[in-house]
């Protein structure tokens, strides 16, 4: 199975504290995360049956539950479940990787928790949440496609939605802008907020940059990535200077570069917006960032266990 997905009749998925066939998950069609996107979710890596940057996700995902008030009612928090030590959640998740033989490349790791079944107007206290995790084979980008960076288009039509610094359930907004992107031709949306800022593209976050200095968006209504975090602490290791400003279609001309990040890909440079070519990719730094990053997180993994 190592590489290849496995067949809904032996895949396995962790669902409310067990490991279980995906045919065997039973979903009410009254769930909240069914009928209104009422929920979370985190997507992260794993590499050779290591996931990346456990931590992050979990702290991302569990100050977000606090936010939406997906605390059970029963006194048996999501919370307190989403804070366990980083080496639970590692363990969890290898051992869900290792059931789907998924222990050598690249794997997807998908963590959801939806509202499950309660009534009531607005976000009421869960009864009981729904929870999973999902496991499958990743196939990053090659290093041909890295080499020659991603293109963005701007979402004409709309901006980010309020929501948009949780990564919510009700995520039809962002696969919109993807497939705007993808029926233009170009790799990625480039999306603004309601004040006319630069946000992010439909799947990550963008750092701007010049030589030795990393620009992030400043707009508050962005998800600020886990990736865009770690690349930025590389970068002040490194003695870069990082600030975070208002930027918007004018200021594109400021900088040499761009990349987007995420826990998926790492760094892809992107090299044109509109069909109008960046002046650089810095290329060499990129993949030099990139294996670091990687590698960082694998550190990191070993580190929880």
């Amino acid at each position: 199975m190592n590489g290849e997905a496995a067949s809904p009749t032996r895949r396995i998925v962790w669902w409310n504290d067990r490991f279980v066939p995906e045919k065997d998950v039973r979903l009410s069609p009254f769930d909240r995360g069914f009928l209104f996107g009422d929920g979370l979710f985190e997507t992260l890596r794993a590499d050779d049956g290591r996931p990346l940057y456990v931590a992050d996700h979990v702290q991302r995902l569990g100050e977000a539950v606090r936010h939406l008030r997906l605390e059970e009612a029963s006194g048996e928090s999501a919370s307190r479940s989403l804070l366990e030590a980083p080496w639970v959640w590692r363990d969890r998740i290898a051992k869900l990787l290792a059931r789907n033989g998924l222990q050598r490349g690249p794997a997807r790791i998908k963590i959801i928790i939806s509202r499950g079944v309660v009534s009531g107007l607005g976000l009421p206290r869960p009864a009981a949440l729904t929870r999973l995790i999902l496991a499958e084979p990743y196939m990053p980008p090659s290093l041909e496609d890295y080499a020659r960076g991603w293109t963005l288009r701007t979402l004409r039509h709309g901006w980010t939605p309020p929501t948009a610094c949780f990564k919510s359930l009700s995520y039809l907004f962002y696969l919109w802008a993807r497939q705007d992107a993808a029926d233009a031709g170009c790799d990625e949306s480039l999306v603004y907020d309601k004040d006319g800022r630069i946000a992010e593209t439909a799947t990550g976050s963008l750092v701007f940059l010049n030589e030795g200095r990393c620009v992030v968006s400043a707009s508050p209504h962005r998800l600020k990535g886990t990736a865009e975090a770690r690349v930025v602490a590389l970068f002040r290791d490194d003695g870069w200077i990082v600030k975070e400003e208002d930027l918007s279609a004018e200021n594109l001309a400021r900088f040499d570069a761009l990349w987007m990040t995420n826990a998926l890909v790492g760094i892809m440079p992107i090299r044109a917006i509109d069909g109008r070519p960046l002046p650089r990719l810095f290329r060499s730094r990129a993949a030099r960032y990139r294996d670091l990053f990687f590698r960082r997180g694998a550190e990191n993994s070993l580190a929880t266990m």
